[in-house]
């Protein structure tokens, strides 16, 4: 609900409230946390108006705002920058305030939404006409926020920066947890306490990256609070502390290589930024999972089971025809795994790295037909996925040899090549209409039921023919890339898209609108696996995250049971050749997607705790909880090699207290038995259960000599 009251602007969630104050021409946060009951005042938290300085060298303010301009005499970063006539300062000032219907963005923002305010400011100094939107949402606490900047002036003016969320707090240290990490080690939590100056975490790689992920946690005077960007580009996260004890959180696309020219009329639309408060960080999780699935993943996917697959592509590599593809279909229907999904390699002369990117065409010699291939994987009964790259062209292809315009580069410069490819030149109108034809066509002539897409460099050598101004091209290139995938997901709607991006390099909400789920990683080592998978799960769900059962060769000693439990967790799939799998080997999947199946709406959609932390303990765990508390699963880990010796003990969470469980370890090929027992609610999350006993006592397949042991059990309500 979002209510005027006197002075305030009061926006309240379920459980928070934001409230922001006018001062004279200056907008104030006066306070964000805990819901509040409404009041005619709201003073007492106010820092005051405090435009004056008392020293020549302070801050020309320090009000807690919501929006700060350039060159206001103060060091803290601003959130928006236009440019006049030379003129690189600006004046905004607080206009209105109103609640509107909605508003117009050319990117994916929240779905579902709830009430809207716009607050408008107006440049002084330019004329320009800033509008800054809040909404709230029924049915969680997040606040969705964003920024624009339209050219209400008589003249051209540009735009070189627009931060999407400011907030401001009064404090003197702040705990930051950024998710940062390269390839094969994405999202890997960092902790960063903060008591002066300046942390930033950004990407200018031309996605949001492996590098830093967009979201981010902030703790501020005993509250946390988590911030995210409904945007797949590049980003820029900032907390700073001033000698003065204010606070600064921003968030929103970066400004490098930003200069916006904006024609008089014309509006520049930021990314929509989204916050949420809480007293812990699992509700912050959990809140942050709702929103997802509820807000932002396309509703017909966003509640639907997530099919359990195989890709060919650890199995295979290029090496493979239709032939040996349909065998691979073969065996895994034969163990009750659901679709298949073809690899790269089945398109122009594609045979390696460095050839064929752009030519979206079937290579009929290697398999078969592609329709022909996919018709007889549907014939047992499974469905069939195909794996693209389309933003990329390769140098050797027949698309580059008829139009090398299509490719980024820069006019008189050898580009630079990365996997002997390039990037396509999106902001070029010929590509958005040429990717559109050709992969709805190939998407409907060969019935796929899933995609997987591919982005496997970052940008270099950015240019566009079709711009006037290149310091549009990274803004552009998103609304041209949303625009494709709108059209195609539109024009393909019961089709499920996973987005990969070198593995996890662009795991964000921004494409999540798009693509229900994001490929993990490229790293399917399973105790790799535990830290990227829990770094990821801190603010996105588990069914959007792609989680395979690789081959025994990712890493020596850890066995297949362990390999599924971690990979359990998750949109879960299989990454080897199954052909060259042993009955005993085959028995054991059979069993796995059996009990996946039979659990699968819990594991892909219950609520996510975390029992412990990967990052800073040796026992750890997840657990997923129904919503009604009647049943749930868990995965527990030990991950100290020879740790069954420590004598480790942990308890489960999220549980009703009164009410009687059974809790059934599920069967593992290699411990005799299966350890089953009831309990209350309370004793499982109080009384300390004994992890040695689970591993050593019934032990057929000794683990001393792996990385970790682990656990699944699941805990069903019996009164």
């Amino acid at each position: 609900m979002i209510k005027f009251i006197n002075n305030y602007l009061k926006i309240d969630s379920k459980n928070n409230s934001l409230i922001i104050a006018k001062h004279d021409n200056r907008s104030e946060l006066v306070y964000y946390g805990k819901k509040l009951a409404d009041h005619s005042d709201y003073s007492y938290f106010s820092s005051g108006c405090k435009d004056k300085c008392f020293a020549s060298n302070c801050d020309h303010t320090n009000i807690r705002s919501v929006i700060a301009s350039n060159g206001e005499c103060a060091q803290k970063s601003s959130s928006v920058g236009v440019v006049k006539n030379g003129i690189f300062s600006n004046r905004f000032e607080y206009v209105s305030a109103n609640i509107v219907d909605g508003f117009y963005s050319p990117l994916p923002n929240a779905r579902n939404k709830g009430q809207t305010v716009c607050l408008e400011y107006v440049d002084v100094i330019s004329k320009a006409t800033l509008k800054q939107y809040f909404t709230v949402f029924d049915d969680c606490d997040v606040i969705a926020t964003h920024t624009e900047v339209i050219n209400t002036c008589e003249c051209p003016i540009t735009v070189n920066k627009l931060m999407s969320l400011q907030l401001d707090f009064i404090a003197l240290e702040a705990k930051i947890s950024t998710f940062d990490g390269t390839w094969t080690n994405e999202r890997t939590r960092h902790n960063t306490h903060l008591t002066g100056g300046r942390f930033e975490i950004s990407s200018a790689l031309g996605i949001t990256s492996a590098e830093h992920n967009p979201f981010m946690i902030v703790e501020i005077n005993g509250g946390v609070m988590g911030f995210n960007l409904v945007w797949s580009g590049n980003h820029k996260e900032v907390v700073e502390i001033s000698p003065y004890g204010r606070v600064r959180v921003q968030t929103g696309m970066n400004d490098y290589q930003l200069n916006y020219e904006l024609k008089p009329g014309e509006k520049l639309v930021a990314p929509e930024a989204v916050m949420v408060y809480a007293k812990e960080e699992k509700t912050v999780t959990n809140q942050m999972h709702k929103f997802i699935l509820n807000h932002i993943i396309n509703p017909n996917f966003a509640y639907k089971d997530r099919p359990v697959l195989i890709n060919n592509w650890e199995g295979t590599y290029f090496d493979f025809t239709g032939d040996k593809i349909y065998e691979i279909a073969e065996k895994a229907a034969s163990c009750g795994i659901e679709m298949l999904v073809l690899d790269d390699g089945w398109f122009g002369v594609r045979n390696s790295d460095d050839c064929s990117l752009g030519d979206w065409v079937d290579n009929v010699e290697k398999t078969g037909g592609l329709k022909n291939l996919a018709d007889r994987i549907k014939s047992l009964g499974m469905k069939f996925g195909l794996w693209v790259e389309p933003e990329m062209i390769s140098p050797k292809s027949d698309i580059f040899e008829a139009h090398p315009e299509y490719a980024q580069a820069i006019p008189g410069v050898e580009p630079i090549e990365r996997r002997w490819q390039l990037c396509m030149d999106l902001c070029n109108p010929e590509v958005l209409e040429y990717l559109s034809d050709v992969l709805i066509k190939l998407f409907k002539e060969t019935g796929v039921d899933y995609v997987k897409w591919d982005h496997n460099r970052s940008m270099s050598d950015v240019y566009s023919k079709c711009l006037d101004n290149q310091g549009k091209y990274f803004y552009n290139y998103y609304v041209n890339q949303y625009e494709l995938l709108k059209r195609i997901t539109e024009a393909c709607p019961n089709v499920l898209f996973e987005s990969c991006s070198s593995g996890g390099c662009r795991f964000d909400m921004g494409i999540q609108y798009f693509m229900p789920q994001c490929w993990g990683s490229d790293n399917t080592n399973a105790f790799d696996r535990l830290f990227i998978q829990e770094g990821t799960l801190v603010g996105y769900p588990q069914s959007t995250m792609g989680a395979h059962v690789a081959a025994a060769n990712t890493l020596p000693n850890i066995n297949i049971e362990s390999r599924f439990n971690i990979a359990a967790v998750g949109a879960f799939g299989y990454e080897f050749d199954i052909t060259k799998s042993t009955d005993s080997e085959l028995d054991i999947i059979k069993k796995q997607v059996s009990y996946y199946k039979e659990h699968r709406k819990l594991l892909q959609y219950g609520n996510y705790i975390r029992l412990g932390s990967i990052f800073d303990s040796d026992l750890t765990g997840w657990m997923l909880v129904s919503d009604d508390k009647c049943e749930a699963m868990a995965v527990v880990v030990d991950k100290t090699e020879n740790g069954r010796f420590k004598y480790q003990r942990f308890s489960f969470a999220g549980l009703e207290e009164t009410a009687l469980y059974k809790v059934s370890m599920r069967p593992q090929a290699n411990v005799d038995g299966i350890f089953e027992f009831t309990a209350y609610g309370d004793a499982l999350m109080n009384g300390g259960l004994d992890f040695y006993s689970m591993v050593n006592c019934e032990i057929k397949e000794k683990e001393e000599s792996g990385r970790f042991a682990s656990r699944m059990f699941h805990i069903k309500k019996i009164n």
